[in-house]
C-alpha cells in the first residue's frame, strides 16, 4: 500500500474512531444483554441457541452458571458509574478471577455441583484443608471486585485528611505519545454522615475593647447547604485537535513538538514546543487561523506557559462544566488557610485554586455582577425542543423558579440552562426595531449593541435609545426533534362518525398540509375542515395530501357568489378536526392564526415544507422580492423568527390595503440577498416559481442588510495607523513604502466607508480585514475582526414603549447570556462565592463586612447578618461616610499597635487575646456609580486605604461592570495589584484591568484572568459557581441560629454614637453629613455672597473642585436655606 493510501486509511480510521464514554455504553449495553439472554436461557425461553448455552455452561459451570448473568449485570454497571475514561484489560480479568472463585466457593461447600470447572478449582481443599481453601476463595472474590471497581481500601490515619486522588492509574507505557491530563476530582463524602455543626468558640475580652467586646459561641453553616456534585465537560477528539494544531502551525513554516493535553472546565490547554530559532510572534500572529482550523472560537495563545519552555493553545471545549462552590469548600485546603482565604476556582488544569485577601490584601473584580435582569414570559427562545415562549417551555407560578436544563441559542453557540425564574408582574420597555424584530426587557435587563465608536457592549433595556444598533443573532441552526405523535381519538358515541388514519410521526408531506390549511383554510364550526383556493395545482396537491396523510378523499365545491374561481374543499370529519387541535391548530378567524405548536417543535426539513406551503399559497414572488400579506400580526411574527433561525433576515410592516382599516393586514418581505438565501435554504414549492426567480439570482444585491453601522470612525483610525506605519510625510504629501498598497487605491469605496457616508457589508468587511492584516495587533483591528467574527445582524431601533406583564429569565451558566426573539440577551454572573467562602469560615468576632450596593439588588440577600457593621448601604452620599469612616477606624487601630508594640493585626491579636481585633471587609457591588457621583473623593478614600489599610486588618473587594480608565484610575490600579477579569468587550478594557490582552478572549460564565503578586501573568481560572438560592440557604441560617449572638450587655460600640447593635447608625450618616460641609462650606458661601450669584460653574472656577462636590454644597446651602 503506498503512503498516500496508507495516509488515506488512517484519515478514514481516524473519522469512525469512537469516543471513550460511547465505548463503555456499549459495552454496558452488551453485557446487560448478555445477562438478560442467559437468563431466558436458564427457563428454556431463549430458543435453539439460547437451550445449548444453557446446557453447555450449565455442565461446565453446574450451579455456577447463575454467576455469569450476575457477574454480566455487575460488568454493566462498572461501565456505566465508573469515572474512567478508558476500558482496561484488567476489568475483565477481574470479572474472570470472580467467576473462578465462585465455581471454587460452590464446589467446597456443595461438592460436585460447581460443574467440571468448579471440581478443579475444589481440588485446593486437598493441600490447604476446608477452612483455609474458604478464605483464599473469600480473598479471590474480594480482589476480584477490587479490581472490576479499582475501589482502592481506604484506612484513616490520624486527623489528616489526604487530598483527593486521581480517579485513573495511567498505564506504566501507555501506547499514545500525548499525555492528557485529566481535571482533578472532587473528594467524595460518605453519604450516611451528616456533617455536624461547626462551634467556633470565641474567647471573652475585657470590657476595655472599642469595636468589639465579648460573645457566645457562633454556629457556622454546614457544607450540606451547598450543592458538590461534579461535572465533566465535553472535549471532543483531543489527538485529533493536537494534529490539527502541529499540521497548520506546520503549513505556516513552524514545526512544533506537542506535548501535554491538560483538560480544564471551560477550555481545553494544548501544550505545543517550537523548533529552535522559532519566534514566539510568529505562533501568536496565527490566533485566527488555528481558530479557523479548530472551527472553535475564540482561542487563546499563552506564550509562553509561565515557568515552562511550552506554548499553550486553550481551545473551547463543545460543553463545559460546571464548577460548584460546594465541592471546591470541601477540599482540606480550603479550611486549612487563613481567615480570609477563599475559592477562586479550577484551573485550565483542573487543578482547586484558592486565595487569602489578607496576602492581596485588596481586590478588583471587573466584569458583568448585575441581576434583576427579566424580558416578558411570550419572548420566543431558539432551543432544541423548537422556537417555544417561556410559558411554553417550562410554565411557572410568579416569583419561583425551577432547575431546568435544555440547550438553546446564546451569543456563544449553543448552550444549556441551568434554571428559569418566573420574576413575578414586572415593567418592560418594549424595544422594536425597523424590522420589526420587538422584545420587551425590564430596566437592568442588558441587550448586545454597536455604540457610535464601533464597540460591542451590554446596555441595560432603560439606556437603549431609539436609533441604537442592537445584535440580532442569525443562523442559530436549533430545531426540534423529528417528533414521534401519540393521538387517540375520543371515543365515538354516535357511531356515525368514519374512523380515519392519522400519521404517527411529524413529517414534511404533514408541515406541508399544515402550511397549505394555515394560509387558506382551517377549522370551522361542527367539525368541518376547510381549504379554500383557486390555483387548480394547489387544490390537486391539497387533495393529493388528505388521501396520503388520512385516506380521505374529499370533492372540490365551487364557491357561491361573485368569485366564481375559488374552490372549497371540504372534509366534515370529528377525528380529523380533533387531530388538528392536537397538533397545535385552532378555530380561530384569519388574524388570530399561528404556527401550529408541533410545527415549531418539529425539525428543520418539516419547518421548511410548512414554510414552503404558506408561501406558495399566500405569498407574492417579483423578481427581487418574496411578500407574505396575511391578517395575522402574530403568524408573521413566528415566520420572521423561523427564517431568522436559518439566518433569513426579514422585514414585517404594516399593509395598506382599500376599504379596510389601518394594520387590518401585515406583510412579510424577503428581498435582495436575503431572497437568495431562501431560495438556497427553503426553496420553492412549484418549478414555477423557481423558473420565475432563477434569471434574477445572480443579479440580487443585499440592500443593507448585511451591512456592518457605526464602524466609520475605527476604521479611520485604522488607516492612520496604517499611513504612520508605512509612509512618511513628504513635500509631495505621504509617500509609501514600496511594495505597499495604498489604501485609497486598494478599495474604491474606502473612503466612503472611513467618512461615515457608507456601511460596509460582511464581504467587503472580509477585504478591508486582509488588507489591514499587516497591522493585525492593533486595537481597532481587533474590534473590526470580533464584529466579523460574530457575524450578528445589527437592527436600528424604531420605537421603544413601555408595557407591564409577567417576566421570565433563564440562568446560563456556559455563556450568560440566551437568544430570545432573535436578540442577544444577558443573564447574571454574582461574587456571592467570595461572600459564602469567608461566611463559612469566620463569626462575626472575627470579620465584619460592610456591603456597598448603589444597584440595590446583588447584595441586599446579606441584610440582617450579625456579620455587618450596617445594613447594606445603597445610597452613594451613605458610601461616603463608609469611607470616612473606614479611615478613622483604620487610624484608630494604628494608635491601638503603637500602643501595643505591635506591627500588624495578627500580632496585636497574639498578644491582646482578650482584645482581638476582627477583620473589616468592605465589599463595592458596583464601583462605576460611585465614582460617577464622587469621583475625585472616592478615589481619594480607596487609595489611602490601599496604601494603609493591610496592616490593621481593614481590605477593599471592588467590583465593576464598566472597567474604564474613569473607574480603574491609574492611582487605583497602581495600589490594588489583585485583580480578576471576567469576559470584557474589548482588549482596551483588558488592558485597563490586567495591563495585558486576553480578558476580550475569555468564554463568559465565570471564565476569568487572575492576575496578582504570586503570578508572573494572568492565569486563566473557572471560577466558582454558587446559584442563589444556596446563598440564601446559607444566610437564612447564619440568621436562625445566630439570632442572639449579640448580647445588649456585651454589645459592639462605636465611636462618634453608633448604635448598641453593631451597626453604624443613621445618627452617625447624618453626623459625617454634616462634617462633610465644613471644609470649604464657609469659602463657598463667602464666595457667592462676593459674586451675588449662585452657581455650581462659579464654585467650580474659584474653589477648583469637581462638579460634583459644588453641586452637593448648592444642595446643602439650598437646605439650609
Amino acid at each position: 500500500m503506498s503512503k498516500r493510501n496508507k495516509k488515506k486509511f488512517k484519515d478514514e480510521a481516524r473519522d469512525f474512531r469512537l469516543h471513550p464514554e460511547t465505548k463503555k455504553s456499549v459495552w454496558a449495553i452488551v453485557f446487560l444483554g448478555a445477562a438478560l439472554v442467559l437468563f431466558l436461557a436458564s427457563f428454556q425461553n431463549a430458543g435453539p441457541l439460547g437451550n445449548f448455552l444453557y446446557r453447555f455452561f450449565n455442565k461446565l459451570f453446574g450451579w455456577g452458571y447463575y454467576l455469569l448473568p450476575l457477574i454480566f449485570l455487575i460488568m454493566a454497571g462498572v461501565f456505566l458509574i465508573s469515572e474512567r475514561r478508558r476500558i482496561y484489560k484488567i476489568t475483565f480479568l477481574g470479572a474472570a478471577l470472580f467467576i473462578l472463585a465462585g465455581l471454587g466457593l460452590i464446589d467446597i461447600i456443595f461438592p460436585e455441583k460447581g460443574g467440571a470447572a468448579g471440581g478443579i478449582i475444589g481440588y485446593l481443599e486437598i493441600p490447604f484443608g476446608y477452612i483455609a481453601s474458604l478464605v483464599i476463595i473469600i480473598v479471590a472474590i474480594t480482589a476480584s471486585f477490587l479490581i472490576m471497581l479499582n475501589l482502592p481500601i481506604k484506612i484513616k490515619r490520624g486527623k489528616n485528611v489526604p487530598a483527593p486522588e486521581s480517579p485513573e492509574l495511567k498505564p506504566p507505557k501507555p501506547p499514545e505519545p500525548l499525555k492528557i491530563k485529566e481535571p482533578t476530582p472532587e473528594k467524595k463524602s460518605e453519604p450516611e454522615q451528616e456533617e455536624p455543626e461547626k462551634i467556633i468558640e470565641q474567647v471573652p475580652r475585657s470590657k476595655k475593647t472599642v469595636l468589639t467586646k465579648s460573645f457566645k459561641n457562633y454556629t457556622a453553616p454546614p457544607l450540606s447547604l451547598l450543592k458538590s456534585s461534579v461535572e465533566k465537560p465535553t472535549v471532543g477528539d483531543l489527538r485529533a485537535n493536537a494534529n490539527i494544531i502541529k499540521r497548520t502551525l506546520g503549513s505556516f513554516g513552524i514545526p512544533v513538538e506537542m506535548g501535554e493535553i491538560s483538560i480544564g472546565p471551560k477550555v481545553t490547554r494544548y501544550t505545543l514546543k517550537p523548533a529552535e530559532g522559532i519566534k514566539l510572534s510568529r505562533i501568536l500572529a496565527l490566533n485566527q487561523d488555528l481558530s479557523l482550523a479548530l472551527a472553535s472560537h475564540p482561542i487563546r495563545i499563552e506564550a509562553p506557559i509561565p515557568g515552562k519552555s511550552l506554548v499553550g493553545i486553550e481551545v473551547p471545549n463543545k460543553a463545559s462544566a460546571l464548577v460548584r462552590l460546594g465541592s471546591l469548600m470541601a477540599y482540606p485546603e480550603f479550611f486549612s488557610s487563613g481567615p480570609l482565604g477563599f475559592v477562586l476556582g479550577r484551573d485550565v488544569n483542573g487543578e482547586p485554586i484558592f486565595a487569602d485577601i489578607d496576602k492581596m490584601p485588596h481586590m478588583l473584580i471587573a466584569g458583568s455582577t448585575g441581576s434583576g435582569k427579566t424580558c416578558a414570559a411570550n419572548t420566543y427562545i431558539f432551543s432544541e425542543k423548537g422556537l417555544l415562549t417561556f410559558e411554553e417551555l417550562c410554565p411557572l407560578p410568579l416569583n419561583s423558579e425551577k432547575d431546568f436544563k435544555i440547550k438553546i441559542a446564546t451569543r456563544d453557540g449553543i448552550e444549556k440552562t441551568s434554571k428559569n425564574y418566573n420574576n413575578g408582574i414586572c415593567d418592560f420597555y418594549k424595544i422594536e426595531t425597523k424590522e420589526g424584530y420587538k422584545i420587551e426587557v425590564t430596566a437592568e435587563h442588558p441587550l448586545w449593541v454597536l455604540n457610535d465608536s464601533g464597540e460591542m457592549y451590554w446596555r441595560s433595556g432603560v439606556n437603549i435609545r431609539i436609533n441604537d444598533y442592537v445584535a440580532i443573532a442569525r443562523e442559530a441552526k436549533i430545531f426540534g426533534e423529528n417528533m414521534k405523535l401519540d393521538f387517540k381519538p375520543a371515543k365515538n358515541k354516535t357511531n356515525k362518525s368514519k374512523n380515519i388514519k392519522t400519521p404517527r410521526e411529524m413529517s414534511p408531506d404533514l408541515g406541508l398540509f399544515l402550511g397549505l390549511l394555515t394560509a387558506d383554510g382551517g377549522i370551522t364550526v361542527k367539525n368541518r375542515v376547510v381549504y379554500t383556493q383557486a390555483n387548480e395545482y394547489l387544490l390537486n396537491l391539497y387533495r393529493t395530501l388528505l388521501k396520503n396523510l388520512f385516506s380521505i378523499s374529499a370533492p372540490t365545491i365551487n364557491k357561491s357568489g361573485q368569485s366564481n374561481k375559488a374552490k372549497d374543499i371540504l372534509v366534515n370529519s370529528k377525528q380529523l378536526q380533533e387531530f388538528l387541535i392536537y397538533l397545535g391548530m385552532k378555530s380561530v378567524k384569519a388574524p388570530q392564526k399561528e404556527i401550529p405548536l408541533f410545527v415549531r417543535m418539529s425539525n428543520a426539513e418539516t419547518i421548511k415544507a410548512f414554510l414552503r406551503g404558506v408561501m406558495r399559497n399566500d405569498g407574492h414572488l417579483s423578481k427581487n422580492t418574496l411578500e407574505l400579506c396575511m391578517a395575522s400580526k402574530k403568524l408573521l411574527d413566528q415566520i420572521q423568527l423561523t427564517l431568522l433561525n436559518f439566518g433569513i433576515i426579514s422585514s414585517v410592516y404594516s399593509k395598506k390595503v382599500k376599504n379596510y382599516p389601518e394594520k387590518a393586514y401585515w406583510r412579510l418581505s424577503v428581498y435582495g440577498g436575503e431572497l437568495v438565501k431562501y431560495s438556497e435554504i427553503i426553496g420553492f414549492l412549484t418549478e414555477e416559481e423557481r423558473i420565475k426567480i432563477k434569471p434574477h439570482l445572480s443579479m440580487l444585491r443585499n440592500p443593507n442588510k448585511d451591512v456592518i453601522p457605526n464602524i466609520n470612525s475605527l476604521l479611520e483610525k485604522l488607516k492612520l495607523i496604517y499611513r504612520n506605519t508605512f509612509a512618511k510625510i513628504t513635500n509631495n504629501g505621504w509617500n509609501y513604502k514600496e511594495n505597499i498598497l495604498i489604501p485609497k487605491y486598494a478599495f474604491a469605496n474606502l473612503k466612503s466607508y472611513n467618512n461615515g457616508d457608507r456601511s460596509p457589508s460582511y464581504n467587503t468587511m472580509d477585504k478591508i480585514l486582509e488588507f489591514y492584516k499587516v497591522i493585525s495587533e492593533s486595537v481597532e483591528y481587533q474590534k473590526l475582526e470580533k464584529i466579523k467574527i460574530h457575524n450578528f445582524y445589527w437592527a436600528k431601533i424604531k420605537s421603544i414603549k413601555r408595557t407591564t406583564g409577567e417576566g421570565y429569565d433563564f440562568e446560563v451558566p456556559g455563556s450568560n447570556s440566551f437568544v430570545g426573539n432573535g436578540f442577544i440577551n444577558h443573564n447574571s454572573i454574582a461574587i456571592h462565592s467570595l461572600l459564602v467562602s469567608l461566611l463559612y469560615k469566620n463569626s462575626p468576632g472575627t470579620l465584619r463586612l460592610i456591603l456597598i450596593d448603589p444597584k440595590r439588588v446583588e447584595l441586599s440577600l446579606y441584610n440582617d447578618l450579625p456579620h455587618l457593621i450596617s445594613p447594606v448601604i445603597m445610597e452613594a452620599k451613605k458610601a461616603m461616610v463608609v469611607f470616612r469612616w473606614a479611615i478613622e477606624e483604620m487610624e484608630r487601630r494604628y494608635e491601638l499597635l503603637l500602643g501595643a508594640g505591635s506591627r500588624d493585626i495578627q500580632s496585636y491579636n497574639k498578644k491582646c487575646s482578650e482584645e482581638p481585633l476582627p477583620y473589616i471587609l468592605i465589599v463595592i457591588d458596583e464601583m462605576a456609580d460611585l465614582m460617577t457621583a464622587y469621583g475625585r473623593e472616592i478615589e481619594g478614600s480607596i487609595v489611602r486605604l490601599a496604601q494603609m489599610a493591610r496592616a490593621t486588618g481593614l481590605h477593599l473587594i471592588l467590583a465593576t461592570q464598566r472597567p474604564s480608565t474613569e473607574v480603574v484610575t491609574g492611582l487605583i490600579k497602581a495600589n490594588i495589584t489583585s485583580r480578576s477579569a471576567l469576559q470584557l468587550p474589548s482588549q482596551i478594557d483588558s488592558r485597563t484591568v490586567l495591563d495585558a490582552a486576553g480578558a476580550e478572549k475569555l468564554l463568559g460564565g465565570g471564565d476569568m484572568l487572575f492576575i496578582s503578586s504570586e503570578f508572573s501573568k494572568p492565569k486563566r481560572i473557572q471560577g466558582a459557581y454558587i446559584p442563589e438560592e444556596e446563598v440564601k440557604k446559607v444566610v437564612d441560617f447564619i440568621k436562625d441560629n445566630n439570632k442572639n449572638f449579640w448580647e445588649k450587655e456585651d454589645a459592639v460600640i462605636f465611636e462618634n454614637g453608633a448604635s448598641p447593635v453593631g451597626q453604624i447608625s443613621e445618627e452617625m450618616f447624618k453626623k459625617y453629613a454634616e462634617d462633610e460641609e465644613d471644609e470649604l462650606f464657609n469659602e463657598a458661601l463667602k464666595t457667592i455672597s462676593e459674586a451675588k450669584k449662585a452657581s455650581s460653574s462659579l464654585l467650580q472656577r474659584r474653589l477648583k473642585i469637581g462638579y460634583a462636590r459644588a453641586a452637593r454644597i448648592l444642595d446643602i446651602m439650598e437646605a439650609k436655606g
